[in-house]
């Protein structure tokens, strides 16, 4: 993994994690990060640097952790506390406690889970099971799942609105998103994006937007989560695959 100075650009050493590293998040308060290891069936957590730390590196990798095979996905509580790592080959998702790294008792999910998203209270987990076009709720005290949810075909992704009510699963052959009723379970109706668009990506603004990204449609879609209407489809480059949100 390459750490990037912000301040000058400057990329620094790189800094030695598992074999195949799929993909990275970061705890809310900037002091650890978590790289999955597609290969190795395991998470590496980096400990990054506080400004007093400066001068000491740009993060130092701690002892890999275990999960299931080819993890996927990882997404972070709000609270900081836990992670949670899809594992898409073991049909499983892998709460690890960020303050010991332990590993906790997987929870069974859909087939191949490919994404998973956590509600703002932290109390809801959703994993979408991208070969079983499902979503699986799981209680994030007691690790249980509940009843799947049944969405549009090759499902890819999953967001949760910033109210906590309704999380959002992109559907890539259906040219779609699902919305999922948090307190319920129940699914409303499709917002569609474009036939052929194919979107895979989703994520959130803080005022309730959602961003739906479209690689064959060269097009993100705006939702307003509160009608669960396309307010704005804007044309961008050939084929984009991934978005992120400042602030």
């Amino acid at each position: 993994m390459t750490p990037i100075d912000l301040a000058t650009g400057q990329a620094e050493p790189a800094i030695a994690v598992g074999s195949q590293p799929h993909a990275i998040s970061i705890t809310p308060n900037g002091r650890t990060a978590f790289v999955l290891d597609w290969g190795g069936s395991s998470v590496t957590p980096l400990r990054l640097p506080t400004a007093s730390d400066r001068g000491q590196g740009f993060g130092r990798a701690g002892r890999a952790i275990p999960v299931g095979s080819y993890p996927s996905a990882i997404t972070i509580a709000p609270g900081g506390r836990t992670a949670y790592i899809a594992n898409y080959g073991s049909d499983t998702v892998t709460p690890i406690s960020v303050a010991s790294g332990r590993a906790g008792s997987a929870t069974p999910v859909g087939h191949a889970p490919n994404s998973v998203a956590v509600t703002p209270d932290g109390r809801k987990v959703f994993a979408v099971g991208g070969d079983s076009d499902t979503v699986t709720p799981i209680d994030a005290v007691s690790g249980a799942a509940g009843p799947v949810v049944r969405v549009g075909y090759s499902s890819a992704a999953v967001a949760v609105s910033p109210s906590g009510r309704t999380a959002y699963v992109v559907n890539t052959i259906n040219g779609n998103v699902t919305p999922i009723a948090v307190a319920t379970g129940k699914k409303g109706r499709a917002i569609s994006v474009g036939l052929y668009a194919y979107p895979t990506q989703i994520d959130m603004l803080a005022s309730g937007l959602a961003i739906v990204v479209s690689p064959y449609g060269s097009q993100i879609s705006l939702i307003n989560t509160g009608s669960n209407r396309v307010v704005a489809n804007v044309s961008v480059g050939s084929y984009p695959d991934a978005v992120a949100v400042a602030g």
